[in-house]
């Protein structure tokens, strides 16, 4: 018989321990993340412990923001050694989740609020609203740390956002170690030679038929994708 979610979340984390961690990361382990089905329909919620504990690495939602400055360029970020999952890689502008919150709950929408939380509290950027997003696609993947017992299962919300560089960045150093403003060819050339310094949801999402798309000044801003697709 399957276990339910809620044993799930009370007895897979207990093998994990946390005690050689950050204490702020340590605590950003108890916020309630949304676990979903593969059809985005909402299960209940679960700390984001327990949801990235490879012992099950249960589905639940994220987002990740690409944001292109005035010059087509991509605003990245270097995840900070204190990061629990996946520290020290470069990846896109934001990736984080939306919270079991009547705020967040609410798909797009809670998506884009999810965002604007988190652009300020990692990256200091201000000043942004829900319209300036746009959503593009839901995307399943899942990958798993070598050498730590924590992994990824996302269903997650890819959000554009322009005119945003790093001009508007203040850092917090808990969570961001340096950021950079790229462009295409030169991301393609550096993540071919260095593939291990990225997260795994970069180097997929880089492998799709829209992730070029996306650097397109003259993308449709009004017209959003709210397919699910699945990244391999």
């Amino acid at each position: 018989m399957k276990p339910s979610l809620r044993a799930l979340s009370q007895l897979a984390p207990r093998r994990v321990e946390l005690a050689n961690y950050d204490a702020q990361q340590v605590e950003y382990m108890r916020e309630k993340c949304i676990s979903v089905d593969e059809n985005d329909r909402i299960i209940g919620a679960i700390s984001k412990r327990a949801a990235h504990c490879s012992e099950q690495l249960i589905l639940h939602r994220a987002f990740s923001v690409f944001s292109f400055t005035a010059d087509n360029k991509l605003l990245m970020q270097k995840r900070s050694a204190e990061k629990i999952t996946f520290p020290n890689l470069w990846t896109n502008t934001c990736c984080s989740h939306p919270l079991h919150t009547r705020q967040e709950m609410d798909g797009v929408i809670g998506a884009k609020r999810a965002a604007i939380r988190k652009l300020e509290h990692e990256l200091g950027i201000t000043a942004v609203a829900t319209s300036q997003f746009q959503m593009s696609g839901r995307y399943i993947y899942q990958a798993e740390m070598e050498n730590a017992p924590w992994g990824e299962h996302e269903l997650d919300y890819a959000l554009i956002l322009r005119g945003v560089g790093r001009d508007r960045c203040q850092i917090n150093e808990n969570e961001v170690a340096e950021v950079r403003e790229v462009g295409l060819d030169e991301l393609k050339l550096w993540m071919k030679r260095e593939p291990e310094s990225f997260t795994p949801w970069l180097k997929l999402f880089s492998l799709t038929t829209t992730f070029e798309k996306w650097w397109s000044k003259n993308a449709d801003k009004t017209t959003e994708d709210n397919n699910i697709y699945k990244l391999h």
